[in-house]
This record gives C-alpha cells, sequence and structure tokens, in this order.
C-alpha cells in the first residue's frame, strides 16, 4: 500500500511532462514549416546503385502484379463455382 500512494501522485505529472514536451516539438515543428525551412535533402544515389534499385523495384512489381492476377483469377473461379 505504501508504494501505490506515491506512483498514483507521481503519474498525472508524468503525462502533464509528456503532454508539454510534445507540445512543444509540435510547436517547434510548425514554426519550421511557417519559414519554409524543410529538412536537408537526401544525397543523390550514384548511378550503379540507383540502378540497382530500379531494377528491385521492378521485380517487386512484377511479383505483386503476378500474385494479384493469380488472386483475381482465383476469386472469378469462386464466384463462378458459387
Amino acid at each position: 500500500m505504501p508504494v501505490l500512494v506515491p506512483l498514483v501522485v507521481a503519474i498525472p505529472f508524468i503525462f502533464a511532462g509528456w503532454v508539454v514536451h510534445r507540445a512543444l516539438e509540435h510547436r517547434a515543428r510548425m514554426r519550421q514549416l511557417s519559414t519554409h525551412a524543410l529538412p536537408p535533402p537526401m544525397p543523390a544515389l550514384p548511378a550503379a546503385d540507383r540502378a540497382a534499385l530500379e531494377q528491385r523495384i521492378a521485380n517487386l512489381e512484377a511479383i505483386v502484379c503476378s500474385d494479384e492476377f493469380a488472386f483475381q483469377r482465383s476469386l472469378a473461379d469462386k464466384r463462378g463455382a458459387a
């Protein structure tokens, strides 16, 4: 019982501190956005890395499209059977 009392007293203060922290973060972010100060841009990738990433994206798109086609075909088969 004696441990519970300080915990119950501390919880509202901890929560209030968290809310104040989030409010200050939000104000700072809004101030940054209002001055149009954007975060620094990401550095450009070398051509070899960029080509490898584009190839990987194309491969993933092909996988997703083939899976989606198979799913649509199975749905059509189930609708036709029902």
